[in-house]
């Protein structure tokens, strides 16, 4: 395999799973307008009004947390 085709390969699989990502993301997300309570369900900090907008109940630590943990 040359590695002009093992380049486009790559470049082929980062943007799969770029698509991927983007689309489990999106799934995931609450519907928009839904407002979100103003503490981290987890820990009491606030929660920004974008979060809150989307309908969030954790803070991004504490999502951030969940996410890698899950």
């Amino acid at each position: 395999m040359t590695s002009e085709r093992m380049l486009e390969r790559d470049e082929e699989m980062a943007n799969w799973i770029r698509d991927k990502t983007v689309s489990t993301i999106r799934a995931n997300l609450p519907p928009e307008g839904t407002l979100g309570p103003e503490q981290c369900a987890e820990c009491d900090n606030d929660i920004p009004m974008v979060r809150r907008d989307y309908g969030f109940s954790l803070c991004v630590e504490c999502a951030g947390r969940r996410e890698r943990n899950a």
